[in-house]
């Protein structure tokens, strides 16, 4: 029973970790000041939370205290804990520490981490196994992003930013996908690619690693795995293929084939890219249990997380949606999802790019990825704990997407300003699709 501190708390890991610490019986309390999406689910749980940081904070009856990766030693609350010798360390660290004693699968790639871990955990109960789960977003039908259940096996979204991944060692994994990301932290491609190959290379020889096919071809040749190695995707020559996929309006089903049997699995999350997500974890979940009917019946009950293509109600007959996407491929798959759900109404973005670093670097590809709505908005660029500015604007984007004949972008600055439009114009033909990983979300509440 510990008394546990948690700078930075209201992040999407660290406030998953205090619901697991709450659930194990210690006492949690933590600081931030972000937006405050996950207040109300802590407080909830009975943690104090500061919405600012103050030396006063660190008592000398807490017993060690985690931070979270946005803040350094600069924080003044890190400062306090220094000073009274307090035990320190960082989230990996402390999750790293939390799977020593677990069966840990991880799920790492660029984008689906959340939505594939949350299907996994679902194939997993399911099958049988009561899981402990760690994930980046609440997840309907439970309190939070964590899970505390009585199992051996430990299902964690494991974030590659700042090389989270080199705490964490794993006995089995799934490899979703490997694009360019985080320019603030990884200098070029090849370093970020290398934090995922140094990190499914530590499986042990008695796990699994279940990854995509496309990205299995691109690195096999200058990996050394241990694990087993099972491929998913669309091609034939993966392990598990999808064959065909028959679109619903509330669900998808996705017939596959695995060890040359042909199977149904039915989620209820759209897009091709939740195809495969559904089919990875059912993958992992079939080779872990051994239970492959039984994991696709788990994984039909599960109804997605906070901000994951989440249905936000209706305006003025307007379908309103909001999800987390903040790179150029998860853009374009999320549109693409949109399209294929609502084929006959008018698709609207609205775009809070993330971080100046991202935005540049990836600037062109935002461009053709939003080129896929029928109409585009751009907000200012959400910074964040991580920049303040950073050689590139809001109207860069938009002049990104316009570069085609139809210019369909252009630049609404604030949320409130995009609330106003959106209570002017949207109509039942439309489709207002939020994107971004800020606090875009905040206009559906404005709107409503």
């Amino acid at each position: 029973m510990k008394k546990i501190y948690i700078i930075g708390i209201e992040g999407a890991g660290t406030s998953a970790l205090a619901q697991i610490y709450i659930a194990q019986g210690h006492t949690v309390m933590g600081s931030d000041d972000g937006d405050g999406f996950y207040k109300k689910s802590l407080e909830k749980a009975g943690i104090k939370v500061y919405h600012s940081f103050d030396t006063a904070h660190i008592k000398d009856d807490i017993d060690y205290v985690v931070h979270s990766t946005a803040f350094n030693e600069s924080n003044i609350e890190i400062e306090a804990v220094k000073e009274k010798k307090i035990k320190l360390q960082s989230y990996p660290e402390a999750i790293g520490d939390l799977a020593e004693n677990l069966f840990t699968i991880a799920v790492c790639g660029t984008h689906g981490k959340t939505t594939t871990s949350g299907m996994l955990a679902h194939a997993m109960i399911g099958a049988g196994r009561d899981v402990n789960a760690l994930i980046g977003a609440p997840v309907v039908g439970w309190k939070s992003g964590a899970r505390t259940g009585t199992g051996k096996e430990f299902i964690l979204e494991a974030d590659e930013y700042q090389n989270k991944l080199a705490f964490y060692r794993p006995q089995s994994a799934i490899l979703t996908s490997i694009d360019y990301d985080h320019p603030d932290f990884f200098p070029d491609s090849a370093s970020y690619e290398k934090v995922f190959t140094d990190f499914v290379q530590r499986i042990p020889a008695t796990g699994f690693l279940v990854v995509h096919h496309d990205v299995w071809k691109k690195i096999k040749d200058i990996l050394q795995v241990r694990a087993h190695v099972f491929t998913y995707g669309e091609q034939s020559d993966a392990d598990l293929t999808i064959i065909e996929r028959e679109v619903q309006e509330e669900k998808q089903n996705i017939i596959y084939t695995f060890k040359e049997e042909r199977k149904t699995l039915t989620v209820h999350l759209p897009g091709k890219h939740n195809a495969l997500n559904a089919v990875a974890a059912t993958l992992m979940s079939t080779l872990i249990t051994g239970k492959e009917e039984e994991s696709i019946k788990g994984l039909v009950k599960y109804r997605g997380t906070k901000r994951r293509f989440e249905h936000k109600g209706f305006y003025n007959s307007a379908v309103l949606i909001d999800d987390y996407a903040h790179h150029p491929e998860e853009v374009r798959l999320t549109l693409a999802a949109a399209k294929e759900l609502y084929p006959d109404k008018n698709i609207i973005t609205a775009f809070h790019p993330h971080t100046y670093s991202r935005t540049k670097a990836l600037l062109e590809e935002f461009g053709r990825a939003l080129d896929v709505a029928d109409n585009v908005i751009i907000l200012d660029i959400y910074g964040s704990a991580r920049e303040i500015q950073g050689g590139v604007d809001a109207t860069d984007l938009v002049k990104a997407v316009n570069q085609g004949i139809s210019k369909k972008a252009k630049h609404i600055a604030t949320i409130d300003k995009l609330a106003q439009w959106a209570k002017k114009n949207l109509t039942q033909s439309d489709v207002f699709l939020t994107l971004g990983a800020g606090d875009v979300y905040k206009v559906h509440e404005k709107i409503r």
